[in-house]
């Protein structure tokens, strides 16, 4: 049985604090939920909140099920890289490669996946805060709350942390309206604005957690390219921030709309909340995995260059599948984004609120740095991704500018003692094959046969025959003791030898 490990004792408490958080919200939220449906709606059938309800229920009780499945990646190591906090190393692929047979595609797609805690983190803070979005609407448009809200989000309430006017209007009305219906307003014994806040800002802490966890592993391979990925997916944080405040204004001013003025303006959603609603999940979602064409890509850059994967069906995979799934993504979610940008700025047009030109222009520029972004990506070859597990396994020897790479199996000893040498084992150890006071007559010899044959000799080890007989000295199995009983450990082979060494040396 596989115990499961910790990650790390920050990622505990980050764990705990999530989880106390999110469980506060789900609570609240449930809470506002049973009193919106406890509110003196309109007979009509047009009016009736059973759907806007139906949706911020299953919103919440969803949060609340990502929440428990959260808890174990968020704690323990589940194989993903992102997850676990590790970065990406040729050992990786290379065991992908060995257990092929024994591991299948989607295991290995899991390894090498988005981070499934703070994937979770941040879907579960989306849901919490689009599940009041619906039923606040229909609550100004039938005169539930204050028509003032019409040109307010939620984002203000985090640039003005004073008891408003709007937010006691709203309370007294609803307050009023719940005693005509014998209904007391103590039934609401939470801060609406608060609640808004602690939503918006655990939605904020995920996105921020997904930028510095996911570029984190291609940061040992390469730093220019993790600033680079780091830097898109703040470009969609941005974009989820902007476009929610304006599909805020959207519904309350245009899908759940009581004004006639705006019925000859040429809105595309008009009375259409419920189609604005899911176009608009679609856009974020496909804003979202838009950054898998970034993972793919690097992933398949660092494997082409360290593992030398030359064949033509390779390279056409590596290099042309991110592009076109690139494409299919930007061509979907810019097809989503046209009604919604086209509604947004007719609605600029009308109630000249600068939030919303903002978010048109940026919802332009964002497809375009995308694009720009991904051109560089795709044209730039050298990008010198570096392996840093083989640079860690091999120390560095130099002898006159021969560089001998060694690996460090076991800590290293010196190979055979020199015949008229005396020193302790520590200046063994510690000596460098660059120190002319250890240049002696075998060196190269000594080289040659600890190195390459005694030091990966099998348990019945023994010189090749070929070449028995041209060496001067043969190690037997306690040559890398340090019982300072070197005299024992080499067998002198006769002086009639000696010429045929002198040759080997030369």
């Amino acid at each position: 049985m596989v115990r499961a490990k910790f990650i790390s004792l920050s990622r505990i408490w980050y764990a705990i604090i999530i989880v106390i958080i999110h469980l506060t919200l789900v609570y609240f939220g449930i809470k506002q939920c049973y009193f919106n449906d406890s509110l003196p709606w309109p007979k009509s059938a047009s009016l009736s909140p059973k759907f806007d309800l139906l949706i911020q229920k299953i919103c919440l009780l969803t949060s609340l099920v990502l929440l428990f499945i959260f808890i174990y990646p968020a704690l323990f190591k589940i194989g993903n890289l992102s997850n676990d906090n590790q970065q990406l190393k040729i050992n990786h692929f290379d065991e992908t490669r060995i257990g092929k047979s024994k591991k299948s595609i989607c295991i290995s797609f899991w390894n090498h996946f988005f981070s499934l805690s703070s994937t979770l983190h941040l879907t579960m803070s989306f849901l919490i805060i689009i599940s009041s979005l619906l039923i606040d609407a229909k609550q100004i448009m039938v005169g539930l709350k204050n028509s003032a809200l019409l040109l307010h989000t939620d984002f203000d309430l985090l640039f003005d942390w004073s008891p408003s006017f709007i937010s006691s209007s709203t309370f007294i009305s609803t307050a009023k309206q719940l005693t005509t219906s014998n209904i007391t307003s103590s039934s609401l014994s939470f801060s609406i604005d608060s609640y808004s806040r602690l939503s918006l800002l655990n939605f904020l802490f995920a996105s921020f957690i997904c930028i510095l966890r996911e570029p984190y592993v291609f940061w040992s391979i390469s730093k220019i390219f993790s600033i680079i990925y780091s830097l898109a997916l703040a470009l969609n944080v941005l974009q989820w921030c902007l476009m929610y405040s304006a599909f805020q204004l959207l519904l309350r001013n245009v899908c759940f709309n009581t004004n006639d003025s705006t019925y000859n303006v040429g809105y595309l959603l008009l009375y259409q909340p419920y189609t604005t609603f899911f176009l608009y999940l679609l856009l974020e979602f496909l804003v979202y995995i838009s950054s898998i064409t970034f993972y793919y890509y690097a992933y398949n850059r660092f494997k082409y260059k360290n593992l030398y994967c030359k064949s033509s069906c390779y390279e056409r995979c590596s290099h042309y599948c991110p592009s076109l799934i690139a494409i299919i993504i930007l061509l979907l979610y810019t097809s989503c984004k046209m009604p919604l940008v086209h509604d947004i700025f007719l609605l600029y047009i009308q109630t000249r609120l600068r939030i919303l030109f903002i978010t048109f222009i940026y919802e332009i520029v964002h497809v375009l740095l995308i694009l720009a972004i991904w051109i560089y990506l795709t044209t730039k070859i050298d990008w010198h991704l570096k392996n840093h597990n083989s640079e860690q396994q091999l120390s560095l020897l130099s002898n006159h500018g021969l560089t001998v790479k060694n690996t460090p199996i076991q800590s290293t000893a010196a190979s055979l003692p020199e015949l008229n040498g005396h020193y302790s084992s520590k200046d063994k150890t510690a000596r460098r094959l660059s120190d002319n006071i250890y240049q002696k007559p075998y060196e190269k010899i000594r080289i040659f046969q600890s190195e390459i044959y005694y030091r990966n000799r099998p348990k019945n080890w023994s010189l090749p025959l070929n070449q028995q007989s041209t060496m001067l000295a043969a190690f037997d199995c306690d040559d890398d003791d340090d019982d300072d009983d070197d005299g024992n450990d080499i067998a002198v082979q006769p002086p009639s030898l000696l010429t045929t060494v002198r040759k080997v040396y030369k």
